[in-house]
């Protein structure tokens, strides 16, 4: 207390007027969150109901599983046709090497 007796006086006005911003912003805020406290309604009763029912979490829950079933299905039908597709590449490329070396026996003939 003794150190802002010696601050100069717009420097103290200052310091009051961040003080009083401070507890009114939070008297404020303790006020709003009174006014808007949550009523004991039915409405309310639903919401919570509603809220703590898992029904509609657990049918959420089944269907994201069958999507995550349904995509490493797909995921394993593209890996299967990616090796499947390099198969057949090889297989062309030892074909066209077979053409080739029938062409050169065929112009040394």
């Amino acid at each position: 207390m003794e150190q802002l007796g010696n601050l100069p006086m717009p420097a103290l006005v200052t310091f009051g007027a961040v003080l009083a911003v401070i507890f009114g912003v939070r008297y404020f805020g303790l006020w709003q969150g009174q006014q808007h406290a949550p009523a004991s309604s039915a409405a309310s009763a639903q919401v919570a109901a509603v809220i703590v029912d898992p029904t509609a979490l657990n049918k959420a829950t089944a269907a994201l599983e069958a999507h995550t079933a349904a995509m490493n299905r797909m995921i394993f039908v593209g890996e299967e046709m990616t090796r499947q597709n390099d198969h057949l590449a090889d297989e062309l490329g030892r074909f066209r090497e077979e053409l080739r070396i029938h062409r050169e026996i065929r112009r040394q003939a």
